[in-house]
């Protein structure tokens, strides 16, 4: 059996793509998409660097929740755009 729940956010912000440094405005607590297409991340506290399997790219549509924490969204290889969510994440259940 599972809870129905609602995660809210502080307040998004545009995200500045780059693969070399992190946003200034993150971490992000997850990212919004605006754009669909292919969206490359850097997971917050993941293992850093391409050899050990980071970035990681998703294949997202328009409207969707990224719900995991984001330090930086790369600049190779995305055609997504995004907003990052930052602030409360408040997790409220039955």
């Amino acid at each position: 059996m599972s809870d129905v729940g609602a995660i809210t956010y502080g307040y998004c912000t545009p995200v500045t793509p780059s693969d070399s440094v992190d946003d200034p405005s993150g971490p992000f607590a997850g990212l919004l998409v605006g754009t669909a297409g292919n969206l490359v991340v850097y997971p917050l506290g993941g293992p850093q660097g391409v050899g050990t399997g980071f970035p990681i790219t998703i294949a997202v549509v328009s409207g969707q929740y990224i719900l995991f924490p984001v330090r930086r969204v790369g600049a190779t290889s995305n055609t997504a755009t995004v907003f990052g969510l930052v602030g409360a994440n408040v997790r409220q259940g039955k």
